[in-house]
């Protein structure tokens, strides 16, 4: 299984220490349709290009993007792109990603999308979060292999650390930075259990402003969990946002895929 960091340029250099292969959080489609970048080192060549697609017009001319995407594709060797889109599909997207996807197939590169947008290609590698409040995760890339094929899907390692009060009638807590979780299992020192369905750790606890609170999180020992469980059934490719895993690399290290062949 080929898994990727996803790494900002501030965090290149320890992120390339681990021997993983890149993809470079460092492209945004501006609200105007203009491609921002972030300085990277000359020497950055290879892996993947990840292109930020929140602030993109919802209409608007798709060129004034592609050109430079395919010219730093080139001129930076990367094996691939990655469209990092949220909400729903817009008419300037409905043009771009086609556009993408025929240029990129042409150079015999990669591209990577949300599952949400697989219906706009039929050979992009589609990818899926790892974060599940119900549910379970089996199933979950047992119906994404069904429908797309072990190719294609890719499993998103998300580092959950959510604390849902209860009822959560929506399936959303309230995310957690790794020091509020640290400090709330010292303090309440909880016995805290394993979701074989979820793949995560959870613990319940009462609190008498707020009642009944249940908290989900993940640690390398989940994290190996997963990465597992996506071998099994088949996942050939995994992300991973670093530097939010720095902590657990030592740990996974052994189950941490060898660099990937894609593209030319």
């Amino acid at each position: 299984m080929i898994n990727y960091l996803l790494t900002p340029p501030q965090q290149l250099p320890q992120a390339r220490s681990t021997g993983l292969p890149l993809a470079h959080v460092a492209f945004q489609i501006s609200a105007s349709g203009q491609l921002q970048a972030a300085p990277l080192p000359e020497d950055c060549r290879g892996g993947l290009m990840l292109v930020g697609g929140g602030d993109a017009p919802a209409q608007g001319e798709v060129q004034q993007v592609l050109r430079p995407i395919l010219h730093l594709c080139a001129q930076r060797d990367f094996r691939g792109v990655v469209l990092d889109l949220e909400g729903a599909p817009t008419p300037y997207l409905g043009k771009l990603i086609p556009a993408l996807d025929q240029a990129l197939e042409r150079q015999n590169r990669g591209f990577f999308l949300p599952e949400s947008f697989a219906n706009y290609s039929k050979r992009a590698f589609l990818y899926l979060s790892s974060a599940l409040s119900g549910g379970s995760l089996r199933v979950r890339l047992e119906q994404a292999l069904r429908n797309y094929g072990p190719e294609r899907v890719v499993l998103s390692l998300h580092r959950s650390a959510e604390d849902f009060f209860l009822p959560a009638p929506q399936g959303s807590g309230q995310p957690m930075s790794q020091q509020a979780l640290r400090q709330l299992i010292s303090r309440l020192e909880p016995r805290v259990f394993f979701s074989q369905d979820l793949c995560a750790h959870y613990f319940t606890y009462m609190s008498r402003e707020t009642g009944a609170h249940f908290v989900l999180f993940d640690d390398a020992a989940s994290f190996a969990k997963k990465l597992a469980l996506a071998r099994e059934a088949g996942v050939q490719r995994g992300f991973l946002l670093y530097p939010a895993v720095a902590d657990l690399l030592p740990e996974l290290s052994p189950v941490l895929g060898a660099a990937p062949v894609l593209g030319r």
